[in-house]
């Protein structure tokens, strides 16, 4: 039999901003459109129902009915994100899926062997725990056609197989079909309260008094009305974003909604066997500037520990000209890391956890300090600059080939040292690793650079041998006079 199951999330927008505010799941809470020069009160939960807030009423209308009244506003960009959770989660389960309407997904069944009762109400209950895992409450719906099937959705407590409409239909509510507000009316005013008593009516005589509108109505529950479904494959962007209804100005709000933030996207890269490989974070602010900031990850991982510490460690140290008063990130997907290496190749353990490390100790010391010394384009001895360490190569580099002849060693910094001369030339030396006189010289050798900025420096080099036997290295330059290193 060829089946259809629809996902259908009701009060959508409404869920959308409370997936992030689980803890007002128990408090009534209303929805306001942010569209209107008055808003008005779109959607409500359960408790808000029972304390009798509709739609239609304004904020403050609804807040006198119910004086516990929480009053959120539409968010699209929350919108946008759990459309995303909607068809990736719904793609998990079937490749031919339809974003038939906000909150609403059209699934073709096909293939999936589910063909009896029993096994579609199973596989129906493991979709809506795929969604309760990202704090969305659907119901599911499942008959011969997608509008059926879309019907029961819509009436579902919280699972609804309607593998037989004849006796599926009769039951549903004539305002399930969703008839005009014109045509509802008439209907009413026959008495009618049922797709059943609506159907024994008869088409053609309804057809005849109602017009188009009407035969659009028996399409719906007609179980031979399959129409194709315009499938779309899910995007493969794995974010979440979130506005605040007030702004941000301390790093606690912003990292209690950023750690449910790393929770989510983890959980939806986990569902498609991906990982995190990056993590991309951008704050809004209310001067209207963006602030963005991209994590590349030493080795893809979903623990949500270190994703959140590695966010947590770097906004410490983070000062904004103005509030923030938008919040997104996303992951790039990755592959897990898996290496075979070799007996005499060396890696760190835990990549992910040496970053943490390294971001906590940037975040002690500066930027400046910590890192990978790299040298700098110029001839300046000891010219270094400390640069972001590169995890793409864990293979340890050999030490160079020993030359033939003395090594120098040279002494960070260099020693201080007071050295008298003779026609230019060093004749005599005192410092911490040597004094004497000198016996034999080499040199000078000149170097100089940044002659064109505050940066200028020279320096004289002498490599020298004392009456003693100690053999060095010494320089002269507008700081002094040292020792640099001493001959093996």
């Amino acid at each position: 039999m060829h089946m259809f199951a629809v996902v259908y999330l009701p009060n959508f927008s409404l869920q959308a901003v409370l997936r992030y505010e689980r803890e007002l799941e128990s408090r009534p809470v209303a929805l306001t459109g942010g569209d209107q020069p008055k808003p008005l009160i779109i959607q409500v939960n359960r408790s808000a129902h029972e304390c009798g807030v509709v739609s239609g009423l304004s904020p403050s209308q609804a807040t006198a009915r119910c004086e516990k009244l929480v009053i959120k506003s539409r968010s699209v960009a929350q919108e946008d994100s759990a459309t995303d959770v909607l068809l990736q989660t719904a793609y998990e389960f079937s490749p031919n899926i339809e974003a038939t309407a906000p909150g609403v997904c059209t699934m073709e069944l096909k293939g999936l062997g589910i063909g009896i009762e029993a096994a579609a109400n199973a596989w129906a209950e493991k979709l809506r725990t795929a969604f309760a895992s990202y704090f969305l409450e659907a119901q599911i719906g499942i008959a011969p056609t997608p509008a059926l099937a879309l019907l029961a959705a819509r009436v579902a407590k919280p699972v609804l197989v309607a593998f037989t409409p004849a006796e599926f239909i009769p039951t549903l509510p004539i305002e399930a079909l969703e008839p005009s507000p014109e045509i509802l009316e008439i209907l009413s005013g026959w008495g009618i309260r049922s797709a059943g008593e609506f159907l024994a009516l008869g088409k053609e005589a309804v057809v005849e008094r109602l017009g188009a509108p009407a035969l659009e109505l028996f399409k719906r529950v007609s179980p031979g009305a399959i129409r194709p479904l315009h499938l779309v494959s899910p995007a493969q962007q794995f974010s979440e974003r979130m506005e605040f209804e007030h702004e941000i100005e301390t790093a606690e709000p912003l990292l209690f909604v950023l750690r449910r933030f790393v929770e989510q996207v983890t959980r939806r890269l986990e569902a498609v066997y991906l990982t995190a490989a990056g993590l991309d974070l951008r704050l809004k602010l209310a001067s209207g500037a963006t602030w963005e900031r991209f994590f590349k990850l030493p080795s893809p991982t979903n623990e949500i520990e270190i994703l959140f510490r590695m966010l947590q460690t770097h906004l410490e140290t983070v000062r904004t000209d103005s509030p923030i008063i938008a919040l997104q990130l996303t992951a790039k997907a990755g592959q897990s890391d898996s290496h075979q290496f070799g007996l005499f190749e060396t890696t760190l353990r835990n990549p992910n956890r040496f970053a943490e490390t390294l971001a906590r100790l940037t975040g002690l010391c500066g930027s400046d300090r910590v890192g990978t010394p790299a040298l700098k384009a110029t001839h300046r001895p000891d010219a270094f600059q400390m640069s972001v360490p590169n995890f793409s190569s864990a293979q340890a580099s050999a030490p160079p080939a020993a030359s033939g002849g003395p090594q120098l060693r040279r002494f960070r910094p260099p020693l201080p040292a007071s050295i008298e001369y003779w026609e230019q030339q060093p004749a005599s030396l005192r410092s911490s690793v040597a004094s004497g006189r000198i016996k034999n010289v080499r040199g000078p050798f000149f170097s100089s650079g940044d002659w064109w900025d505050n940066g200028l420096w020279a320096r004289e080099e002498w490599d020298v041998e004392t009456a003693g036997g100690a053999l060095l290295r010494i320089f002269r330059s507008n700081e002094g006079s040292f020792v640099e290193g001493v001959y093996d």
